[in-house]
C-alpha cells in the first residue's frame, strides 16, 4: 500500500495539512494540488503545510522526492491543468483525499457553490478518468443543518433546513458525490468531522474561527474593560457597573458543542482510510462526550478573565444590551446559531473501525481551552507568523524534498 500515489486537495488548509503530514509519515507518495494566491505562488505555500523551521533541517532521505507540488484549482475545469497534464496525472494517482473547501460562513453563495459543490464534482470526475481511483471526501457533521435529533452516519437528506450557506453547500456536495459514485462505481469514503479546534497537546492552530472568534472577543473585551475602568468610565453610574459585571450571551447552556482537536481528527481519518471496510461508508468524526455550552462558557471565562452567563433570548431581551454585550455580539452573529444546541451524532462506524487502535478523542477540559486561548493570544489571533506548529510535525525536511510542476 505504501507504494501508492495519493493526490491531496486542500493540503494548505488546517485539517488538510495534518492529513498530509500523516500520509507522508505513513510512507506514501504525495501530489499536492495547491492554488496560487495573489501574493504567493503555489510552491511558496508549502510553508503552510510544513513549518519553515523544519525546512532548514534535512534528516530523513527516505522522504526526498515523495512530495510533488502541482499548481491547480479544484473549482476549474480539469483541476486548472491543461488536458495533457490532467490525463497524465490521472494515470499516476491511486487515491484522492479531497480536503479543499471554502469554509467561511459569510462567503457568498456563489463562492461556496463553486468551490464546495462544483469543486467536488470536478474531483469525482477526475477519480474515474483514465482509471478508477479511491476517493476520500472530507465533509462536515453539520450537513445535518438545524436537526436536533439523532443523526446516523448513513443519513443525509431528511428535509432539514440549514444555519448558513456553508452547511448547505457541503450538503449539496454530498448529494452530487453520491450520484456520481453510484453511476461510475467510484469507491468512496466520506468523513464528517464536527467543530475542529487546535492541537490537543500544543494548542497549535491555523484556523481562528468557531470558538476562537468568541475567545478573541472575550480577550479584547477584558482589555477594553480594564482600560475603561482605569479611566473611571463607570464611576458615576452604579447601575452600569452592575450590568457590566458579567456578559450575557444568548444560548442554551445545556446544549452541547461538539469540539474535536485537529490531531485526533487527522489520525482518526487516516486510520479509517487504510481499512478496506471503510469503502462506501460514512464516518462521523466527532466527540463522543462533547462539552455543554455552559461548561465551555465557564472555561472561556476563566481563560479570558471575564464573567459570562449563557441566557435564553427572552432573558437577554428583558434588559437592554450593555455596551460590552453590544461590542461582543457584534462580529459573532454567524456562529450564534451553534449556541443553541446541536444534533447527537451517532458514530457507530467510526467506533467500530477505531476499536483497538488506541485512537480516542480527548475529553475537552479547562486545560485545553486555556491552551487554545493562549495560543491565540501568542499568535495575535492569526495575524502573527509563527512556526510553533513544529511541535506537531516531527518532519525534518528541506527543499530537495519537493519537486515542483506548474
Amino acid at each position: 500500500m505504501k507504494q501508492k500515489t495519493i493526490l491531496i486537495t486542500g493540503a494548505t488548509g488546517f485539517l488538510g495539512s495534518f492529513i498530509t503530514q500523516e500520509l507522508l509519515e505513513a510512507g506514501f507518495r504525495l501530489k499536492l494540488l495547491v492554488r496560487k494566491t495573489h501574493s504567493l505562488q503555489a510552491t511558496e505555500r508549502v510553508s503552510e503545510i510544513f513549518p519553515l523551521s523544519a525546512l532548514s533541517v534535512f534528516a530523513d532521505r527516505t522522504r526526498v522526492g515523495r512530495i510533488e507540488i502541482i499548481e491547480g484549482d479544484v473549482s476549474k475545469k480539469y483541476l486548472g491543468l491543461d488536458t495533457r497534464e490532467y490525463r497524465r496525472l490521472a494515470e499516476t494517482i491511486d487515491e484522492v483525499f479531497h480536503c479543499a473547501a471554502a469554509t467561511k460562513f459569510n462567503d457568498g453563495h456563489n463562492t461556496l457553490t463553486q468551490t464546495n459543490v462544483s469543486g467536488t464534482e470536478t474531483v469525482v470526475r477526475f477519480c474515474y478518468t483514465e482509471k478508477i481511483k479511491r476517493l476520500h471526501y472530507i465533509s462536515t457533521a453539520y450537513v445535518a443543518g438545524k436537526r436536533r435529533d439523532v443523526v446516523y452516519e448513513d443519513e443525509l437528506d431528511e428535509g432539514q433546513a440549514f444555519n448558513n450557506n456553508y452547511e448547505k453547500s457541503k450538503f449539496d456536495a454530498e448529494k452530487i458525490l453520491g450520484q456520481f459514485v453510484r453511476q461510475y462505481d467510484v469507491p468512496t469514503t466520506v468523513y464528517r468531522p464536527s467543530i475542529i479546534v487546535g492541537n490537543s497537546r500544543t494548542g497549535y492552530t491555523k484556523n481562528y474561527d468557531n470558538i476562537y472568534i468568541f475567545g478573541k472577543g472575550l480577550y479584547y473585551l477584558k482589555n477594553y474593560k480594564t482600560q475603561k475602568s482605569h479611566e473611571n468610565d463607570f464611576s458615576m453610574n452604579p447601575k452600569r457597573i452592575h450590568q457590566s459585571s458579567y456578559l450575557r450571551i444568548p444560548g442554551d447552556k445545556y446544549g452541547t458543542i461538539n469540539l474535536i482537536p485537529v490531531d485526533y481528527a487527522a489520525r482518526a481519518i487516516i486510520t479509517i482510510s487504510r481499512r478496506d471496510e471503510s469503502i462506501n461508508k460514512i464516518f462521523h468524526i466527532v466527540n463522543p462526550s462533547p462539552p455543554t455550552l455552559g461548561e465551555v462558557a465557564e472555561w472561556m471565562a476563566v481563560a479570558t478573565g471575564n464573567r459570562i452567563r449563557i441566557v435564553p433570548f427572552h432573558e437577554l431581551q428583558a434588559q437592554p444590551y450593555t455596551v460590552f454585550e453590544k461590542l461582543f455580539l457584534r462580529g459573532t452573529e454567524a456562529f450564534q446559531p451553534y449556541l443553541f444546541g446541536e444534533s447527537y451524532f451517532d458514530f457507530t462506524n467510526t467506533k467500530r473501525l477505531l476499536s483497538g487502535t488506541g485512537i480516542e478523542c480527548p475529553l475537552i477540559t479547562q486545560e485545553h481551552i486555556n491552551r487554545f486561548i493562549q495560543y491565540g493570544v501568542d499568535t495575535h489571533w492569526g495575524k502573527k507568523n509563527t512556526t510553533s506548529g513544529k511541535e506537531d510535525r516531527s518532519l525534518k525536511i528541506q527543499e530537495p524534498l519537493l519537486s515542483v510542476r506548474d
